[in-house]
């Protein structure tokens, strides 16, 4: 049983099939229903199909035109499970590491970004993962070479001050803390991590012996330092208190020492500044 005769008559434009013409009546779409009622549900699923495919011609010259398309199709993909529906910029899973790489540090300004920019983008919290873990690893390569220049240029700062190195490092400390004075200064040379660098270091270490000499500075550093008028303290003196504080039961700070106390860091530093009073240090 097919569609009635006198509907099938009315079908009388050809149609290109496969790029033949043949004419309608004759096509399956209106030969095969049973009756009028079946012909009308195909005939209206197949536009209700039509309706939902994304069209793919879009003028590329138009971002207006780019941006409705998106607007009205990416939502279809990603019901459908073709691409991942963005999380919240809060919902991303960008923690930082238990265990950070030796000389990297971690900032939570950075995480947030990724986060803002994995909304906006459209990125799963599988491809964030994938992207940390190569950032991860291109930064821990970064690392080993970093640290190996930075392991060879200390060796040869080292070798260039011989036994007056840890005098002089010490004394780096002391004008480092006379230099960088105002919260500006000091958050530039925390987040730089530049105290830490040999070049850095180098070049104060080479100055620590001039400025030494020089009286009136070491007066205007102690009157920063708050050491003005302390008794000095030789090298010696400082290793055997050092020591003795480590090891001696009875020592006022020792229990200070085994808790690692704010007091006991003032305390080291006290002793440092003692042995830098005014004294001169030869080249």
């Amino acid at each position: 049983m097919a569609l009635d005769e006198a509907l099938l008559s009315q079908l009388t434009d050809p149609i290109e099939v496969n790029g033949t013409q043949v004419p309608m009546r004759e096509h399956p779409f209106f030969k095969e229903p049973a009756d009028f009622k079946t012909f009308a549900k195909v005939a209206f699923d197949a536009h209700r199909e039509v309706g939902a495919r994304i069209p793919l011609k879009v003028d590329p010259t138009k971002p207006e035109t780019i941006d409705a398309w998106k607007k009205e199709n990416l939502p279809k993909l990603q019901k459908a499970g073709v691409l991942p529906t963005p999380l919240a910029r809060e919902q991303y899973k960008i923690a930082k590491p238990e265990k950070l790489i030796e000389g990297i540090g971690w900032n939570d300004v950075s995480a947030g970004k990724l986060g803002d920019l994995a909304h906006k983008h459209g990125i799963s919290q599988e491809a964030v993962d994938d992207l940390l873990k190569l950032q991860e690893e291109h930064v821990s390569t970064y690392a080993k070479v970093l640290n190996t220049q930075m392991d060879s240029a200390m060796a040869a700062l080292k070798a260039e001050h011989g036994d007056k190195f840890d005098e002089r490092s010490e004394m780096t400390k002391r004008l480092t803390a006379f230099i960088f004075k105002n919260p500006e200064e000091l958050q530039w040379f925390e987040d730089t991590g530049i105290g830490n660098h040999p070049t850095f270091l180098g070049v104060l270490m080479r100055l620590a012996p001039f400025a030494q000499q020089d009286s009136s500075f070491m007066k205007d550093l102690d009157a920063s330092s708050g050491t003005q008028g302390v008794p000095q303290m030789t090298q010696d003196d400082l290793r055997k208190e050092l020591a003795r504080v480590q090891s001696d039961k009875t020592h006022p700070m020792h229990e200070d020492f085994l808790r690692r106390t704010t007091k006991y860091q003032e305390w080291v530093d006290a002793l440092y500044k003692r042995q830098y009073g005014d004294g001169k240090v030869s080249l």
